[in-house]
């Protein structure tokens, strides 16, 4: 049957002489892969409209338990065109497009992620402190849909409220307050400071369209980035072999 939906290009490669293969984000279904038959022959005008970062309204025939669809059709909705204009703008966006690539399996609806990968992107700018806030509440919110978040008001241990620094603990995968990180410490443990924290719960709590109200020092940010990157590696398959994460955390690490 042929089937309409929106969705964000996320990775092509060639297949043959003349057609591509293309994974994308889709709106209602989750991440799919098509094939786009004759698209790679000379003068054909389709070929710029299936690259990553476009979002499309396109018509595809879609099968059940098929492993590739064919696209009927395609139309670009939204480009993304400013991050192709900063070079942090465009390591940011490809490692996000990189993230869901990597890490959802075909056919797995989350509208939720759909719309956060959307405003992300477009919110992307050429400021590149405020990019970095942007991935981390992307960092942020992708783990928590996903059902991997720490709670990060109280210590997982005593449960006492954080009033002070907390302890990143890698044994318990998990934030303690710093009575409860002594028995607990690994070499490999870290700080996450109390402003840290409360970023942190501002992150949870800001709604993407007012994200530039949050302000955060280089170390805070340095710190949230470390803590869900090293929280992430620890929970969900895959997210160590993201491409593009060991160039983002020298963004993190470069004042």
């Amino acid at each position: 049957m042929i089937v309409s939906s929106q969705g964000i290009i996320l990775k092509i490669f060639p297949y043959s002489n003349t057609s591509i293969i293309c994974n994308v984000f889709t709106q209602d279904r989750g991440k799919l892969t098509f094939i786009a038959k004759g698209i790679r022959k000379p003068k054909n005008p389709s070929l710029s409209i299936l690259q990553p970062f476009n979002l499309l309204e396109f018509n595809y025939y879609y099968k059940k338990n098929r492993s590739m669809h064919l696209i009927k059709e395609a139309d670009i909705l939204f480009s993304f065109s400013h991050l192709r204009k900063d070079f942090s703008t465009i390591l940011i966006g490809s490692t996000i497009l990189n993230i869901i690539n990597r890490l959802f399996e075909e056919e797995y609806p989350q509208e939720i992620i759909f719309r956060l990968t959307y405003k992300v992107l477009n919110q992307l700018s050429g400021d590149k402190e405020q990019s970095k806030i942007l991935f981390i509440f992307f960092l942020f919110h992708l783990s928590k849909q996903l059902g991997f978040m720490p709670n990060i008001d109280r210590c997982n241990s005593c449960n006492s409220i954080f009033k002070h620094d907390a302890i990143f603990s890698l044994r318990s995968n998990s934030l303690l307050c710093s009575n409860c990180s002594i028995n607990n410490s690994l070499d490999t443990d870290f700080v996450l400071t109390y402003e840290s924290l409360k970023n942190c719960l501002l992150i949870n709590t800001t709604h993407i369209n007012s994200i530039e109200d949050i302000k955060m020092s280089f170390h805070n940010c340095q710190e949230l980035y470390n803590f869900l990157i090293s929280f992430m590696n620890s929970n969900i398959n895959n997210m160590h072999k993201i491409k593009g994460i060991k160039e983002i955390t020298k963004i993190y690490h470069e004042e």
